[in-house]
């Protein structure tokens, strides 16, 4: 039996988002390795938001960005090895809140995190393969505003690593993989300009004055297992889950010289882990779809932590995918649905966000050589 490669529904799975536990974007996608030959891929996707925060005058403020990112892999074999390299945006923090204490108090952020993962992988047998490798994770120059001031994030790169192990049996398309990353700490410089509100007593920090900025921010230690088969002729159904431990993985800004650490903005994430799963039809030589259910779980409620914006999410997703030759094109959409959440910092009111969604559109081009 072929296998058929979920290469539209994929597209939107990885990245849909984890606003619930943390700052993931996507996770690491490891199916390229597992092409036969040589193979190369680039998708784009377009996030389109309707998650709005509503502060205390009971005004909508769209707090998720829009946003764009672009991916690509490419993997080629020597011998019974595998060689892989891909890029991916790995992590976002894009809010637009109103940053006004009467309304809207969620912050404005501009931060973006893209990861190069350089993989290796072994195959002991027809059945059994090993999987390891380096990533390197970029932090881009950005910005976080909030009611304390303006936080001027300057860029930094870490290094990490990623192993895994599959078993598969391709005459019935069966994969099973477990994939491990542990968790990275990673320093970064700025400066920090402080706002009027930081004037009052008894911080007496002038507005406009600027500080040395110290930003710790840590991903969290992730497993993911991947499971595919066969159940049908032409048809497949695939599953993930998907654990992050963001309790010990968070984000803290500290600001040097301003008293009683006030304009220190740290995050409070929790635990997650996300659940899919998914069915591709193949409908001809040329031509195949799928259709996809995600949901990941969320921390509660209420939260204290203004970088939170949900309570969890369910996401469907459909693809389609149109083969000539060599050369696969996919498009995929998927549609999120977030769960709600009041956050209350115990200086500020209350910040509700209900009802919200968000929808992502991508397209995939890849090839075999």
């Amino acid at each position: 039996m072929r296998i058929i490669t979920m290469s539209a529904a994929g597209l939107l799975l990885s990245g849909s988002l984890a606003l619930a536990g943390g700052f993931e974007l996507q996770a690491l996608d490891t199916s390229a390795m597992y092409e036969n030959g040589g193979f190369a891929s680039f998708s784009t996707a377009k996030l389109s938001s309707n998650l709005n925060g509503v502060g205390a005058d009971k005004v909508k403020v769209k707090t998720l960005k829009d946003q764009n990112w672009n991916n690509f892999a490419l993997k080629f074999p020597v011998g019974n090895l595998d060689l892989g390299i891909s890029k991916y945006r790995s992590g976002a923090i894009q809010m637009s809140g109103g940053n006004n204490p009467a309304g809207s108090s969620a912050p404005k952020a501009d931060i973006e995190l893209d990861t190069l993962a350089f993989l290796a992988k072994y195959n002991l047998d027809q059945n059994w393969s090993v999987m390891g490798g380096v990533t390197q994770t970029s932090l881009g120059t950005g910005n976080i505003t909030t009611l304390k001031g303006s936080y001027d994030v300057k860029s930094q790169l870490q290094n990490n690593y990623a192993f895994g192990a599959a078993y598969s049996k391709p005459e019935i398309a069966l994969r099973v993989e477990v994939l491990y990353q542990p968790g990275m700490k990673m320093k970064a410089n700025g400066t920090y300009t402080a706002s009027a509100a930081m004037a009052a007593a008894p911080i007496n920090v002038p507005a406009g004055s600027i500080r040395d900025l110290n930003v710790t921010l840590k991903t969290p230690e992730t497993v993911t297992l991947n499971f595919q088969t066969g159940i049908a002729k032409d048809t497949l159904l695939t599953a993930s889950i998907h654990r992050a431990k963001w309790g010990s993985a968070q984000i803290l800004a500290e600001v040097d010289n301003i008293p009683l650490n006030a304009a220190n903005v740290s995050s409070a994430f929790t635990d997650t882990t996300k659940y899919s799963i998914g069915i591709g039809r193949k409908f001809s030589d040329v031509l195949s779809g799928s259709v996809s259910y995600s949901q990941e779980d969320g921390s509660g409620s209420r939260s204290e932590s203004l970088f939170s914006m949900s309570n969890g999410s369910k996401a469907i997703s459909a693809g389609i995918k149109y083969s000539l030759d060599n050369i696969d094109i996919a498009l995929g959409v998927s549609h999120t649905m977030f769960g709600d959440l009041k956050v209350k910092d115990p200086a500020l009111p209350e910040l509700t966000y209900s009802n919200n969604s968000a929808t992502t559109m991508g397209i995939k081009i890849s090839t075999r050589f």
